[in-house]
């Protein structure tokens, strides 16, 4: 069953969809607030993983060179979060923006593998993604499935080949991002005219400043998070659950592409739901 908005979030809804509808360049942002509709716990949040394991420990890089068996022992812990995991409604809303021709590309947080799952194509993964491992010595990839198996036994998996030590395909702190990952994300938020914000608090760098990038070019921000303290960095605040108020956005969009500016500005103005038709 469809969950009712409030009503001042359907005329925040109206105007975004508008936003949406008449920009040529739609970006979307996405952080651990997407993810957790699909039963994945932000690591921060109270009872997360970062509640269990000290980050500055656990997920440093210099710690995971001389400690490994420490970040799997994690790693472990946030793979059984992970691994059945399915989209949500929010993932495929952008998936089906994709394909509509409303979203030029997504820039991720996320190394959940939740966006591809959906069918999402164009995906900057900041923070790189943990459904593979690579060999720290030959470079050579596993799947993780088979990494954290070995890791239950060993505490610490190794490359079949050199027997160097495996590691998620994931960004630790500390840890340098690949430069063109990082180019291409900030070439697309600068390049913006909307920039959908979901699921972030935009507390962690590089991600906070794709905000700051679309704002320098006059791009519009959109936040769709549950949090509305969020809304000062937004042009238009949707609060709510990202599963319930993307869905509707996409299908809002698409038919206001669909009709005249003028009956769009109307129906984006409008106090009551309305019609298109």
């Amino acid at each position: 069953m469809e969950q009712d908005l409030d009503p001042r979030v359907e005329k925040e809804l109206k105007q975004a969809a508008l936003l949406i509808a008449q920009a040529q360049s739609v970006v979307a942002l996405t952080g651990a607030g997407i993810s957790v509709e699909s039963g994945i716990p932000d690591f921060r949040s109270p009872g997360g993983l970062w509640s269990k394991y000290d980050p500055r420990t656990y997920c440093d890089y210099r710690h995971f060179l001389q400690q490994p068996q420490l970040f799997w022992e994690m790693a472990k812990e946030m793979h059984e979060e992970m691994r059945n995991a399915v989209p949500n409604a929010a993932h495929m809303a952008l998936a089906r923006m994709e394909r509509e021709g409303f979203l030029s590309s997504i820039i991720t947080q996320n190394v959940d593998n939740l966006h591809q799952q959906a069918g999402s194509q164009k995906i900057f993964e900041l923070h790189g993604n943990a459904i593979m491992s690579t060999c720290t010595g030959c470079s050579i990839k596993a799947p993780t499935v088979n990494c954290v198996a070995q890791a239950e036994v060993v505490k610490v998996p190794k490359c079949s080949l050199c027997d160097g030590v495996m590691k998620l395909d994931v960004i630790l702190f500390g840890e340098t991002m690949p430069s063109s990952t990082l180019q291409n994300a900030m070439q697309a938020a600068a390049s913006a005219d909307v920039l959908l914000v979901i699921g972030t608090s935009l507390k962690v760098s590089p991600a906070n400043m794709m905000v700051t990038l679309c704002q320098q070019q006059n791009g519009r921000i959109v936040i769709i998070d549950p949090d509305s303290t969020l809304s000062r960095k937004a042009d238009v605040m949707l609060c709510g659950p990202a599963g319930t108020i993307l869905p509707r956005l996409s299908e809002m969009a698409s038919h206001l592409r669909n009709v005249s500016t003028e009956a769009a500005k109307k129906f984006a103005t409008s106090e009551s739901g309305g019609s298109l038709l």
